[in-house]
């Protein structure tokens, strides 16, 4: 059924990005934006980044798609969620030079899935309001589902991760993060649980896997433990929250969560109160350092540039893509530097960066 979703479309009508610009000026780089479909949004754009003064830009339509809310990177490959004649799924694109060659569709979902992650030949998307995992498989470009994962309609798919065999899934709204053993057809092998009323909703691992970070969207919390297997030692629990806001939290909710390449530094989210939270964890836990603007409002995804010098912020409501600069030895972000419109901006994507793997 899934092979019969398929559906080559014409891109004649998308909008190409202008890689002619990247030939002209060595230090600027393609990005991409995801957002939600409104009067003003409608799609996936294109924009670029300068690394050598952080400025962005104004994005341009470069596909139109419904709800293309999270857009993945991988080489020459693209996937985002789309949405089209009451059916909902995930678009793949093969880019050439800038432009779309061929693109893919398999709708076989109510809604559009929330977060992407694609790694080697495997997407594997999160579905927040169906509960669903996909599990698509490429074969010379060409997608194919192979696995339908049902958490229940109350889960809160919120991501997908990769730790060792086993698939994890951040499921909010069951305060749990589950895990399926990828090796034995994605069957549940355990889960970790959090209190309640956390709302455990992205996580990150370090690159040797031995620790794992994850942020809460309903308690502003970051939860770390400690990783042997399939072994999940909660260390630490704090706050993401400035000081003032602890007793008045009611409108934060904390969102995406970075980390840096040299494991010092991470970088949390948070909408309702605008801010990026900053964590030192180069020693034995996790340390606020640094609460500061996010210079929009309703932070969603962030980024950080290829030579991390740089942190991009898609602001959904006001502000649209925001760059700040970084201070490498102290991990503190400076003030904004440089903002484009984009409205509803979810998710962002450097090429070259891939997205930022969180697994």
């Amino acid at each position: 059924m899934a092979n019969d979703a398929q559906k080559e479309i014409n891109t004649s009508t998308t909008t190409p990005a202008k890689s002619s610009k990247k030939s002209e000026y060595k230090n600027l780089t393609d990005g991409y934006a995801g957002t939600y479909y409104s009067e003003e949004s409608s799609g996936i754009y294109h924009f670029t980044f300068d690394s050598e003064n952080g400025s962005l830009t104004e994005p341009e339509l470069f596909y139109e798609a419904h709800n293309a809310k999270w857009v993945c990177l991988n080489g020459c490959s693209m996937a985002f969620p789309i949405e089209k004649q009451g059916k909902a799924g995930t678009c793949f694109l093969e880019l050439k030079e800038g432009k779309v060659s061929r693109a893919a569709e398999i709708l076989e979902e109510k809604q559009t899935p929330c977060y992407i992650l694609w790694q080697d030949d495997y997407v594997y998307t999160a579905n927040y309001h169906e509960g669903n995992v996909m599990v698509y498989h490429l074969e010379k470009g060409m997608p194919s589902l192979v696995k339908r994962i049902e958490n229940g309609e109350k889960a809160g798919c919120h991501q997908t991760l990769l730790h060792e065999s086993y698939l994890c899934v951040p499921c909010l709204e069951q305060n749990r993060i589950r895990l399926f053993d990828m090796e034995h057809d994605y069957t549940p092998a355990g889960e970790i649980t959090f209190p309640a009323g956390s709302g455990p909703r992205h996580g990150i691992f370090n690159r040797r896997h031995t620790m794992f970070y994850v942020v809460s969207e309903w308690s502003n919390e970051l939860f770390v433990f400690r990783v042997h297997g399939s072994e999940f030692t909660l260390m630490q629990t704090v706050s993401v929250l400035p000081e003032r806001e602890h007793e008045k939290n009611g409108n934060a909710a904390a969102a995406a969560i970075r980390m840096t390449k040299d494991e010092r530094f991470l970088y949390v989210s948070v909408r309702g109160i605008d801010t990026l939270a900053v964590f030192d964890i180069s020693g034995s836990g996790a340390a606020v350092i640094q609460h500061v603007s996010c210079g929009g409002v309703h932070p969603r995804d962030f980024i950080l540039s290829g030579d991390e010098r740089y942190l991009l912020v898609a602001n959904r409501f006001d502000g649209g893509i925001v760059s700040m600069e970084r201070d490498a030895d102290s991990g503190l972000l400076k003030i904004p530097l440089h903002s484009v419109p984009l409205p509803e901006g979810v998710s962002l994507t450097l090429s070259g960066n891939e997205g930022q793997k969180t697994s």
